[in-house]
């Protein structure tokens, strides 16, 4: 598998997000929900906040298919996992400030599957992030493809971690498709929110599943071996 087949399959997972935001009003309107009672967030900050990382790893990965394609130079690689690097930087500042952790770190939620979100909580908001950041430095800091043997190893951690929050959202998505096979096909009130919760938790699923084949993939793959002569050359 080329490093360009790779990046796309990156692209595609990284897009994910943003293709669910289409989905929701998508579903609205087949359904013929009105857009005041739809589940997008009405706050326009925290959602952008939400999709900071996202959006770097998206523009990250645009510009890794183009390099590897031969449509970009090399220096622009460099540029977007600069660029990234920041985005990541501020979003898991965020995610690490201090009203925050006390919520998911605390004990004082006792519920049977507090861990599980707590576990959760820190696989996304804090590791993913980590493991970007580590990943987006190695093409600051060598930006040329054929990858480089940092980049492989920290592709290594982050295929771990993006494979732990691939089972999260596996998890995530088998309630919503219990319930809408249970009352299948919905009508009503409820078919809306039936139709979008299955949506939205498949979308999240291919997400987490995508980028997980990329960075294993990223690190499986191997250096070409150049050419016998051309060091002489």
């Amino acid at each position: 598998m080329t490093l360009r087949t790779v990046s796309r399959i990156g692209v595609a997972g990284s897009a994910m997000p943003f293709v669910q935001i289409a989905a929701w009003f998508l579903v609205g309107i087949v359904i013929g929900q009105p857009i005041s009672q739809m589940t997008f967030h009405p706050d326009l900050f925290p959602l952008a906040l939400g999709y900071l990382t996202p959006v770097a790893v998206l523009g990250f990965l645009i510009v890794l298919s183009r390099v590897s394609a031969g449509r970009s130079q090399p220096a622009r690689l460099s540029d977007a996992a600069m660029a990234a690097c920041v985005a990541v930087i501020v979003r898991l500042a965020l995610n690490l400030r201090w009203s925050a952790v006390p919520g998911p770190i605390s004990g004082m939620d006792l519920y049977s599957e507090a861990w599980l979100f707590k576990t959760a909580w820190v696989v996304t908001a804090v590791l993913e992030p980590a493991a970007w950041l580590a990943f987006l430095v190695t093409f600051v800091r060598c930006p040329a493809p054929p990858l480089a043997g940092a980049t492989r190893r920290t592709a290594a951690w982050l295929a771990l971690v993006l494979l732990l929050r691939a089972a999260w959202t596996v998890y995530r998505l088998a309630g919503p498709l219990l319930l809408f096979w249970w009352d299948f096909p919905p009508r009503g009130p409820r078919a809306y929110f039936a139709w979008d919760s299955v949506t939205s938790a498949t979308l999240e699923a291919l997400h987490g599943l995508l980028l997980f084949a990329f960075a294993l993939a990223v690190w499986r793959m191997r250096p070409p071996v150049p050419p016998a002569g051309a060091a002489a050359v």
